[in-house]
């Protein structure tokens, strides 16, 4: 796309993702694929076979399966860096990590293909530049709430792996933390998870790999540190000539290939930092630009009379212009290939888009030109949303927000978007303009800390963090606010019977049901506990949330899964209590009171039968039985 000074692509927030990794080595191809020089091909043909050290059990990134095959995200790209060099890899597929790093200081092994770079490591080893990048979390017991940095963690036990980036960082940093020293990831995991530790330091990717994997339920990440993991492939000092080979190898692979390792074994990226002092630079000299044309069109329109001085005084400004345009070509280049911008009409439909914006979203510029907007619209995203926006922006005014759009392929992406009104010579709104940030990474990394494994579910870390602010918010807006606690009939049973794997089949299967039904905005659905749910809803009349609870009950019951051993059905059931709070009837917005009233509403439901809905009575001391 052609970037002119009079039409150029409006504004901001510079778009930055790094890829990521992949699988086992294949056949060494014939000849190399990289621009080599010829003594680094004579270097190739006398080192025909690299011996490789790996971690056999520091999944997603590499370890060694059932099959003894080396696979993972490093695996893949050590694959890809065997076919550009025309080599093989000889994975050591035997030894632990420690026996691994002490054969390559003695010469045993020649390469690490994912190692972070440390002083210690750089004694014997020479490294790559970075490949892949992950954030270094601190994990605990899920009654734990929050851990505010390592800090906190004084005086502890917390577990990290012997060997790794890790057990260097904190012994030489954090001397005051006592270190429990594992083995490997899932041997600390298993340690948190049955209370011998207090804490576990390691990177988030293999964190939640370990957990799914051993089904913790109990754990939780509860902190960030201020280190990342910064892998690297790594060559031991003696063969320092294969290191500029090795990095040509690792720069020759495409975003295109890097981005589907990462699609292969990671479903979550981290959000990276940036500068933005150049691009504000930039966007302030282009907004100069556009107000000298702007300046010298009206002056000329005002001064029809004096036509030659005006030409005269259009001329000086083109040629003036026209050396500023030279210098900002290259400039506004990188705003249209990395600022996520369109513009759109009135009506929403779109009369230019930058090439960011057509990356992110996976358009061409032909596909999204004089379409509307909502192309990209997604469905998870509550239409109140839009309303406010729509609101905002006709008012003249700038709106901003968190939004989930959608791709063309059907996945999505998270940006923070500001939105605003484009104004003619009139004053009138002639359209708008939108500049966005990429914030998946972040989002996603949330949705992690926030999400329960099994069902996809809010979960209760969430759950302690939205109520109060709902229960405010509801004061607020002068609405109800109706807290529902969700139990399995007669779970116990089902699991001793049909087993933990049916169980768990069980539990997505009411989660599914139970979020079908919760789809409005200010609907929350969460999991709290084993076969415990709780949902929030907000509404204008106190009896809808009986109403709502009613419509989950059904719902669930509806489903028809098989539960022979449920004594009020042949199929699965749930009991709900519910609680619903207005600010002018109940004394405070206690969350703890209204999650206990509750509870004793479903504690109620139980004892009058299970498979139906008691509601806690506004007024009186008694709940109040509501018949399903």
């Amino acid at each position: 796309m052609t970037a002119r000074p009079g039409n150029c692509k409006r504004w901001l927030i510079i778009f930055l993702s790094t890829g990521f990794l992949a699988q086992a080595p294949a056949a060494a191809a014939s000849t190399p694929l990289v621009d080599l020089t010829e003594q680094e091909k004579s270097w190739l043909e006398a080192h025909p076979s690299i011996r490789l050290a790996v971690d056999i059990d520091w999944a997603p990134f590499e370890y060694i399966d059932d099959k003894q095959a080396y696979v993972g995200m490093a695996a893949e790209y050590i694959k890809l860096v065997s076919k550009r060099l025309g080599i093989a890899f000889d994975v050591e597929k035997k030894k632990s990590w420690s026996e691994v790093v002490e054969m390559v200081k003695q010469g045993e092994l020649d390469m690490f293909s994912c190692v972070v770079s440390t002083a210690q490591r750089r004694e014997y080893a020479s490294f790559t530049r970075p490949y892949l990048s992950f954030p270094m979390v601190i994990v605990t017991s899920d009654q734990v709430a929050y851990v505010n940095g390592i800090k906190d963690l004084r005086n502890e036990k917390v577990a990290v792996v012997k060997g790794y980036a890790t057990h260097d960082l904190m012994e030489r940093n954090h001397p005051e933390i006592d270190l429990y020293l594992a083995d490997n990831v899932a041997d600390a995991l298993e340690k948190l998870s049955q209370g011998q530790i207090y804490a576990y330091i390691g990177n988030i990717a293999t964190v939640s790999h370990v957990i799914k994997r051993k089904g913790l339920t109990n754990i939780k990440i509860s902190g960030n540190t201020p280190y990342k993991y910064e892998l690297s492939m790594a060559v031991r000092k003696e063969m320092r000539e294969f290191l500029p080979i090795l990095q040509k190898a690792l720069d020759s692979i495409s975003a295109q290939e890097r981005d589907q390792i990462y699609r292969n074994w990671i479903k979550l990226r981290y959000e990276l930092g940036f500068d933005y002092t150049l691009l504000w630079k930039i966007l302030a000299a282009v907004a100069l630009v556009i107000a000298i044309i702007l300046f010298w069109n009206r002056r000329l329109s005002n001064e029809i009379g004096r036509r030659i001085e005006a030409e005269k005084l259009l001329n000086d400004a083109h040629r003036n212009l026209e050396c500023v345009n030279k210098k900002l070509v290259g400039y506004i280049d990188i705003i249209d290939r990395h600022v996520i911008t369109s513009s759109t009409d009135r009506q929403g439909t779109i009369t230019s888009t930058s090439a960011a914006f057509c990356e992110i979203s996976g358009y061409s510029e032909a596909e999204l030109i004089g379409r509307n907007h909502s192309i990209v619209r997604h469905a998870d995203m509550p239409a109140s949303i839009y309303e406010d926006l729509w609101r905002t922006i006709k008012q003249g005014k700038t709106w901003q927000g968190e939004i989930k759009n959608k791709k063309k392929n059907g996945d999505y992406y998270w940006v923070q978007a500001y939105i605003s009104p484009v104004f003619d010579e009139q004053g009138e709104i002639s359209g708008y303009t939108a500049i966005r940030e990429d914030i998946t990474d972040r989002k996603r990394a949330e949705e992690l800390s926030i999400t329960d494994e099994l069902t996809s579910l809010f979960n209760r870390r969430y759950f302690n963090t939205l109520f109060p602010q709902e229960l405010a918010r509801a004061a607020r807006e002068k609405r109800y606010l109706g807290l529902m606690i969700i139990d399995v009939d007669y779970f116990k049973p089902f699991n001793d019977n049909y087993g933990h794997q049916v169980g768990d089949e069980a539990l997505r299967a009411i989660a599914g049901r139970l979020k079908e039904n919760m789809r409005r905005a200010g609907d929350f659905i969460f999991r709290i506990g084993g076969e415990e749910f709780a949902a929030i809803v907000s509404v204008d009349r106190g009896t809808d949330v009986s109403l709502i609870a009613e419509k989950l009950r059904q719902s669930v019951e509806d489903a028809r899964i098989e539960h022979e051993y449920n004594q009020v059905s042949p199929y699965v059931t749930v009991s709900v209590g519910v609680k619903a709070y207005h600010h002018e009837t109940d004394r405070s917005p206690d969350m703890d009171l209204i999650y206990r009233l509750a509870d004793d509403a479903l504690y109620s439901a139980k004892e009058y039968g299970r498979n139906r809905v008691v509601e806690y009575d506004q007024v009186g001391d008694l709940p109040r039985y509501k018949t399903s």
